[in-house]
This record gives C-alpha cells, structure tokens and sequence, in this order.
C-alpha cells in the first residue's frame, strides 16, 4: 500500500499533465477594437535593434530619441504583444522630449524563447534577469538620466515584480504601471482576463506542486491561451508555466506589493474590459498606500494605450515620475510625505 500510493499519485499527475492543456478562447471586442490601431502601429514604428542578455539570447527593441535632461523609458508590452502595442505611448513620450526603448519580452515579437518558441522562457524568473541587463544597457547609453520603467497590462505586472524584489528594484529609478495584472480571482479581475484568457488551473497545481519538490523540468507545457487574432505571426497564443510564473506578482500578491519603495504609479481605464477598475484604489492602498493610483474616466483597456487623452495622462505622469529626483523630493519621501510622487 505504501509503494501504491506514490504510484498512483504520479499516474494521477501524469493525467492531469497530459489531458488539461487549455483552449484557445473565442476573440473578443475589446482587443479586436484595437486592431485597426495596433496594425497601425506595427507599420509606422522604428526598425528594431537588438542587445545580447547574459545567455546570449538576442533581445529586440525600438528605440525612440528624446533630449537629454528629459529622462529615459523602457517600456514594456503587454501579454501575447510585442513593441508594436507600445508604440503610441513610446512615440508621444518621445515627441515631448522623452527618450524611450521599447522591448519585446523573450517570447514576444522578435525576442525568442526556448528553442526559438513564442510563449516561453528558458526559466521562472527569467524576466527580472532580462530586465536587469536592459537596465545596465540602458544606462550605459545615458547614465546622467533618471530612468523608469512602464509597463502595460501583463507587462505592468512584470514591472510590480520587479519593482517589489530588493534584488532588482534600483535598477530604475521609478515605476508606471498602466492597466497591470495584479492576481486571478481577486476583487480587481474579471473572470479569465474578460475572455481574454483560458486557464488550465489543474496543470498550474500539478507544476507548482512538482516545483515545490525541486522538479522544474516540466515548466515549459502551456498552461494558459489568449484570445489572439489567427493572422499574426509574431504574437504568442498560449504561455508556457515558466513563463505565466516570470511574468506574473506570486498569487497572494499584497506582501509583494507593499515591498515595492521606489516611487510607484498605477493608472487604469474606468471602462477597462479585463480588470474592475474601481476596485484598484481600496485594494493597492491596502496593501501599500505609498503608490498611488489614478482611474481614468471612459478609457478602455487598449485605450490606455492609445487614446490621446489617456496618452496626455501617461505623459504626465511620466514627467512627473521623471523629475522626482530633484533632492526635495527624495528628502519628503524619507519623512513620509509621498505628495511629490502623487
């Protein structure tokens, strides 16, 4: 009996693994909306260059020249994009004098995976690695310029990661989170991301649980698919588990959230069609009241992005962000007064 039970622990794990992977869902209005604008986007943005991370791996950017004195972005897209989605928020930043590289997250757009895979990284945690050695490339080029890092939807997840680990958190100097992802099932999310996602809950369990036991080496089987348009190519449709784990904050999110000490700023569209906006004020505030957030009245998720009066929105704050290192602020900050980051 005591050598039936592992055995039939792993058959039960086994079919679990081999039987769950998730559906592609039906598309869905609120990123079909945008399709226009994004294809849009894809044409008029600058020609990629790439930079060589610690393994060798060759990631893509697009950078878009500002001044100097103004600050420096990286921005980051969101999930199953790529620069192109980026491209409205980069190209207004840079025309008001900010210098702004955008990236393609490994497994996004020109920026390979495993094996050269969409929708995979080579190990959990791999993002903040990535991060780091854009980060060094980064202020190699312009190290007289603050420099903050933005990041939209999924990627404003990976931006609240990485700002909560003290490992990684200084360096940027400040973090804009546009429409991020905070936690499944939580007060803030609707049911699968809106549509927008399909989840294999039971192969999440079974993964996390051989993690738990040191055993990693299945992490790269899908584990969630995205409502992704079938004509392009350079979109992931699904995520593998090693990278669902890079990208997304731990599932019990607030002490993550209440690590992060670099000046922090989240905005959300009111109309957003994949997260309940007005739950984000309350529920951030909770966990750390230092960062502020702002809902913005009528913007949809995408129109985050895109929308001109959303772009103002996230232009000023940037700026805003990007003067904070002016020594009154920092010395308000260490006696509590966060004002000057709001």
């Amino acid at each position: 009996m005591a050598v039936a039970t592992p055995l039939i622990l792993l058959v039960v794990a086994g079919l679990v693994l081999a039987f769950t992977a998730p559906s592609a869902p039906p598309l869905i209005s609120a990123i079909q909306n945008s399709s226009n604008t994004m294809g849009r986007y894809a044409a008029e943005q600058p020609s990629p260059h790439f930079l060589k991370a610690r393994d060798g791996t060759r990631l893509s950017y697009r950078i878009y020249p500002g001044k100097m004195g103004m600050g420096v972005v990286v921005a980051v897209h969101g999930s199953s994009g790529s620069t192109a989605a980026m491209h409205g928020v980069a190209d207004t930043l840079s025309k008001r004098g900010i210098t702004v590289y955008s990236i393609d997250l490994r497994g996004h757009g020109l920026s390979p995976g495993p094996g050269g895979k969409l929708g995979d990284v080579a190990y959990r945690g791999q993002y903040e690695d990535d991060l780091a050695d854009v980060a060094a490339f980064v202020r190699k080029a312009n190290p007289e310029e603050r420099l903050l890092l933005l990041g939209h939807s999924t990627g404003g997840s990976v931006i609240l990661r990485t700002a909560s680990l003290a490992r990684y958190a200084k360096n940027f100097d400040a973090y804009l989170a546009l429409s991020p992802f905070i936690a499944p099932g939580g007060p803030m999310d609707r049911p699968n991301q809106g549509g927008w996602t399909s989840v294999s809950v039971p192969r999440i369990v079974v993964l996390s649980i051989l993690n738990g036991f040191g055993i990693s080496a299945l992490d790269h089987m899908t584990v969630l698919a995205m409502a992704v348009p079938p004509n392009d190519d350079l979109r992931p449709r699904s995520y593998s588990h090693a990278l669902l784990a890079s990208a997304n904050l731990p599932r019990d999110w607030k002490p993550s959230v209440a690590a992060i000490e670099a000046p922090t700023k989240i905005l959300i569209g009111s109309e957003d069609e994949l997260f309940i906006a007005k739950a984000y004020p309350s529920q951030i505030r909770s966990a750390n009241p230092h960062i502020a957030v702002h809902v913005l009245p009528g913007i949809t998720h995408m129109g985050i992005i895109s929308d001109e009066n959303a772009l103002d929105r996230v232009t000023a704050a940037t700026q805003r962000m990007l003067r904070q290192g002016e020594k009154g602020c920092i010395d308000a900050l260490k006696l509590g007064d966060t004002r000057c980051f709001h």
